[in-house]
């Protein structure tokens, strides 16, 4: 017979009538009955099962049960730098109380326990900053039923601060990192609800992913856009920027079906000085916008410096192309002329009944909002905004019942011109409605190429004078440290001739020279390129550090700070007159007959 049956028949036998047996007997073994209960509940509970973990931040411990002995536990972990309170729902016994069943709750490293009994109401909540044990027990001669159920809650100290988000996981952070971009919370609590301007406006998102795929569904592996190469990259970019993972392959040759129609246009141009196929300002001004925003060097665009060509070419085109000029200028990095300022001002105030003034004021606004950025970071300083300012506010004057501010046309470029000016979340005009009416005619039949390039933006928050801050880290394309070799082999235009030397010490111990017929425009860098490939004498190395190129090894020979020798770049048009040069050697152009040498000697600084 085993325990549990010899507990049973004792328990029935003590439960007979006591008419049926002697008095003193059955009073004898109820008795015993109940010792041996006793004695076998520290037992069985000692050798119960290992306790319930519960990780997880916060949950309930229920229990129901029927018998006449048990005991079941649970274990709460408490993270550190963490806090847990139970607070006991509901308790109880079909018989009695306290003297049967029970629930006790344990902390570790204390030695206090807490005891909560069947049938009260005003149970207190217990807090522990150390793991919890909760045993359920019960403990009678006869069957009977318990049942509890205990809520508990974990939080983080930080939780109890002021200003504090808590996530639902139960984690706490700050509320300065509430709507900040970054998901801090694990399931991104954090930034739900947190868009405005632009992307709260409903139906945006969907919007932007069918522009973007109507706009590759016009792409061709063979011609890409045709002669909308350049506007298709820059919409493609300023649109899908917001959510960009990276540059694919279908990316890189749409960058480089661009490089190929904007040489072709230049060829055409440099080859053809009758002007019967000339290359304006706008035309140029798109093409340094859409290599600037696929993060390529338009000042040095196979020997090619397009950012002079179109600065050379503003001062004498119209008064209605200039904006669009200045704009990519300021998207490209350069300094603008003394006189744009006047120019665009001048284009604010003009008082033309043309029709189309709207457009050209619109691009004006959006290259002194180009400027107005440069000048926070420390260029273009004479930019004075009151005119700027009074164009702003009455563009916003300007919008219809409906949204627009005329076509669809003008509608798009002046909603960029207003976003470029810092207006989006500006009470004192309809963003929604506008952004509304351009979604409507984007999600048309009747939408065409000139809409979506100009809609596209828009609807990822963006102006054309956002292509100034492209983003060209890593793990986006980025603008190279000079071309490769095959790439200024395969240069072509105007060719020169370069001496490229190096000298070996400070008397030039050792001096190799090669003479390189390059294209023109060529930086330094690109030559000592093509001399490393043209003989193994001439092989270098280097790092990017910050903004420079860093050479340490030519030849064999590495800088050397305990002897006080390193290489140092000399460029001069001949021997007699060359410098030392400081600048990255990647941004140093030279001229037919320069003389660049790479010497390695003693430096002063």
């Amino acid at each position: 017979m085993t325990i549990d049956n010899g507990f049973k028949s004792l328990s029935a036998f003590c439960d007979v009538k006591s008419a049926e047996i002697p008095f003193r007997l059955h009073q004898f073994l109820v008795g015993l009955l109940n010792a041996l209960v006793r004695i076998f509940n520290v037992n069985y509970v000692a050798l119960s099962d290992s306790c319930n973990r519960l990780a997880a931040a916060s949950g309930t411990i229920s229990n129901e049960k029927s018998d006449y002995r048990y005991s079941k536990c649970w274990k709460i972990i408490v993270p550190s730098n963490s806090y847990v309170q139970l607070s006991m729902d509901s308790f109880y016994s079909s018989s009695g109380g306290c003297s049967y069943t029970k629930v006790e709750v344990s902390i570790a490293n204390r030695d206090e326990k807490f005891t909560f009994c069947p049938g009260e109401s005003n149970w207190q909540p217990v807090i522990a900053f150390d793991d919890i044990t909760v045993t359920h027990e019960m403990n009678y001669h006869s069957y009977f039923t318990s049942s509890f159920s205990m809520r508990y809650r974990g939080e983080n100290f930080m939780c109890a601060q002021k200003n504090i988000f808590k996530c639902y996981s139960g984690a706490c952070i700050p509320q300065s990192q509430v709507c900040d971009g970054i998901k801090h919370c694990y399931n991104g609590d954090d930034e739900k609800g947190c868009e405005t301007g632009v992307f709260a406006v409903p139906g945006v998102d969907r919007s932007r992913l069918n522009g973007t795929r109507w706009l590759k569904e016009k792409w061709s592996p063979s011609s890409g856009w045709q002669e909308n190469t350049h506007r298709a990259i820059i919409a493609w970019h300023l649109a899908t920027e917001r959510n960009s993972t990276g540059v694919d392959v279908e990316g890189k040759l749409m960058v480089k079906q661009l490089e190929v129609q904007t040489l072709a246009a230049i060829l055409r141009y440099m080859h053809n000085r009758n002007q019967t196929d000339p290359l304006t300002a706008n035309q140029l001004s798109m093409f340094v916008n859409a290599l600037t925003v696929a993060c390529q060097d338009p000042y040095n665009f196979y020997g090619y410096d397009l950012v002079k060509m179109l600065k050379d070419k503003v001062d004498i085109s119209s008064l209605t192309a200039q904006p669009v000029s200045y704009l990519a200028l300021c998207n490209a990095g350069e300094t603008l002329p003394v006189n744009a300022t006047s120019v665009l001002t001048k284009v604010l105030n003009s008082d033309s009944e043309y029709p189309f003034l709207l457009d050209v004021q619109a691009a004006a606004v959006m290259a002194f909002s180009c400027v107005r950025a440069n000048q926070q970071n420390g260029s273009n300083s004479s930019f004075i905004d009151t005119d700027y300012q009074e164009a702003v506010a009455r563009f916003k004057q300007l919008q219809l019942d409906d949204g627009s501010f005329g076509n669809i046309y003008t509608t798009a470029i002046v909603t960029q011109a207003l976003l470029s000016a810092g207006e989006e979340n500006s009470k004192d005009w309809k963003l929604k409605a506008a952004v509304s009416h351009l979604m409507k005619h984007l999600n048309s039949s009747s939408v065409d190429f000139l809409a979506t390039y100009l809609i596209l933006p828009v609807l990822n928050g963006k102006s054309l004078s956002d292509i100034r801050s492209s983003d060209c880290s890593d793990g986006l394309q980025h603008k190279s440290q000079g071309d490769s070799v095959p790439e200024v082999k395969s240069k072509l235009g105007p060719k020169m001739r370069v001496q490229y030397s190096l000298y070996i010490g400070d008397e030039k111990d050792i001096v190799h020279t090669l003479s390189l017929r390059v294209p023109e425009n060529i930086t330094v860098f690109d030559i000592m390129q093509l001399a490393e490939e043209a003989d193994s004498k001439y092989k270098f190395q280097w790092k990017q550090m910050g903004q420079k190129v860093y050479i340490y090894d030519v030849a064999g020979i590495i800088n050397d700070f305990e002897d006080g020798l390193f290489w140092l770049l000399y460029v001069g048009k001949d021997v007699d007159s060359i410098t030392h040069n400081t600048e990255s050697p990647d941004k140093v152009t030279v001229n037919d007959g320069a003389q660049i040498i790479m010497w390695y000697k003693k430096a002063t600084i």
